[in-house]
């Protein structure tokens, strides 16, 4: 150690004077952006199949499961039954539309179960009609009562989705009517039917139940005190066509009118369709007016 630095005034203090910024430090230029070269589109193929080979195996496109242009893909013509009650066919868009699924909503006493049953015994082919809230023997009742009492319409009471799947598959059913589906259950969900966990359960099972299968479905649906169906907004998502089923002032108050509810991936949704309830069912009423606009 050195011993001058331990005597007094031996440590002194200078200023240093502060170096003059340079232009560029003092008004620094700002980091531009990187810029990106987008990358250019790839040209069109004249031929997909031909030049996609190292995609697609062979020189079309065979698997329903591969991804192809939409210019390939065919023109669909629906293949649709009729349903005997020209409203409800004009309304569906020309009749019910093999494996599609149709949601039917309604006030209680506005007469689905009759449309129903009507609508069954029209299409004129094997149907089961699926009940969770009424006995066989009242079913048989109003069926006989309005003419629909058909040897091809089988009544099976159970609101289990698998006991009924199974009820259909032996049957070999082309349609099934489900009243209602606020009154199914899937047996291992844990939770009440008309739950919006069972309704979304039970509609997507029975959607892939029908798009599989080839069944067409007809489902039944309570509405609220507002107007509107009962339980979760996928319920009318998931399905084909949402069909609502009016009481009107004509003939009495016995007039009934049957719209869709703004959805039909098959036909049109402004088609009106108007019925009179009488003791011996729906009938068709003013055919002119099928074609009316909401």
């Amino acid at each position: 150690m050195n011993p001058q630095c331990s005597k007094l005034g031996s440590i002194t203090s200078e200023s240093l004077a502060a170096p003059s910024p340079s232009p560029a430090e003092d008004h620094p230029t700002p980091t531009r952006p990187r810029l990106m070269i987008a990358r250019a589109p790839e040209p069109d193929l004249e031929n997909p199949s031909e030049e996609l080979s190292d995609v697609f195996e062979g020189n079309e496109y065979t698997d329903e499961d591969d991804a192809i242009p939409l210019s390939d893909v065919p023109d669909t013509t629906y293949v649709r039954d009729s349903t005997g009650l020209p409203p409800l066919d004009a309304v569906l868009g020309g009749g019910m539309v093999v494996a599609s699924v149709v949601l039917l909503a309604a006030v209680p006493g506005c007469g689905k179960s009759s449309l129903t049953l009507q609508m069954l015994n029209g299409l004129g082919h094997r149907c089961l009609y699926v009940t969770g809230e009424e006995t066989r023997e009242q079913i048989a009742a109003t069926a006989r009562r309005i003419g629909a009492a058909s040897s091809k319409v089988f009544v099976f009471v159970e609101n289990d989705l698998d006991k009924i799947f199974a009820k259909a598959r032996r049957l070999r059913a082309q349609t099934i009517a489900i009243d209602s589906i606020q009154k199914m259950s899937c047996s291992d969900i844990n939770s009440r039917p008309g739950s919006h966990v069972q309704l979304k359960e039970c509609t997507a099972r029975l959607v892939q139940y029908a798009k599989t299968s080839g069944t067409s479905l007809w489902l039944i649906g309570h509405v609220t005190n507002d107007d509107t169906i009962a339980g979760p907004r996928t319920l009318s998502h998931d399905v084909d066509v949402v069909l609502e089923l009016d009481q009107g002032a004509g003939f009495g108050g016995n007039e009934r009118i049957l719209r869709c509810a703004g959805k039909n991936r098959y036909g049109p949704t402004n088609v009106v369709g108007h019925l009179e309830m009488t003791p011996k069912g729906l009938k068709s009423v003013d055919g002119d007016g099928w074609n009316e606009p909401l």
